[in-house]
């Protein structure tokens, strides 16, 4: 089952610092940082993102882009549309499982109630924060490794204890 995290777009940005536009220059600036931000998540999640947009703020309404393959979609709300009708509506008809990030009360109840699960903006910020420095391109899902978390001691014990198995 695919898995989805949608994300609340003017919610998030309006939630977290890390958007401010008068820092980033801009709610253009803020929106592809926030998009740029999605990118580096889906490749280090593995899961789709869906950024979904208020019609508006938006530069283009009723449009949906793919981005890096198909590991971020960014959906504009058509005319006389809210983002949260967009949400409700993917999570209401869309096949897999979603985790909706949005600080809007109603919206995640709404997502709760349609069989959903939802997540807060600074649980979305919390795991932009813990991705590497060089993070993974959304093409390459993270694959974790037990050896990624044994210290060096230990991974040269373990090779020791394969080659005596293997008699060399």
């Amino acid at each position: 089952m695919t898995q989805y995290l949608v994300l609340d777009g003017y919610n998030i940005i309006g939630a977290l610092g890390r958007y401010a536009t008068r820092s980033t220059g801009g709610l253009d600036e803020s929106r592809e940082l926030l998009i740029n931000d999605a990118l580096k998540a889906a490749g280090w999640t593995g899961r789709e993102i869906i950024i979904v947009f208020d019609a508006s703020r938006s530069p283009e309404t009723g449009r949906t882009e793919l981005r890096a393959g198909g590991a971020v979609r960014v959906m504009y709300s058509a005319p006389k549309e809210s983002a949260d009708d967009v949400i409700e509506r993917l999570v209401r008809t869309g096949g897999g499982s979603y985790t909706v990030c949005t600080a809007d009360f109603a919206l995640q109840r709404t997502v709760l109630a349609n069989g959903g699960a939802r997540s807060a903006p600074r649980e979305f910020e919390d795991l932009l924060n813990e991705l590497p420095a060089l993070t993974r391109t959304p093409d390459v899902p993270f694959r974790a490794r037990v050896s990624d978390r044994l210290s060096p001691e230990v991974l040269r014990s373990l090779e020791a204890l394969r080659r005596k198995a293997e008699g060399r």
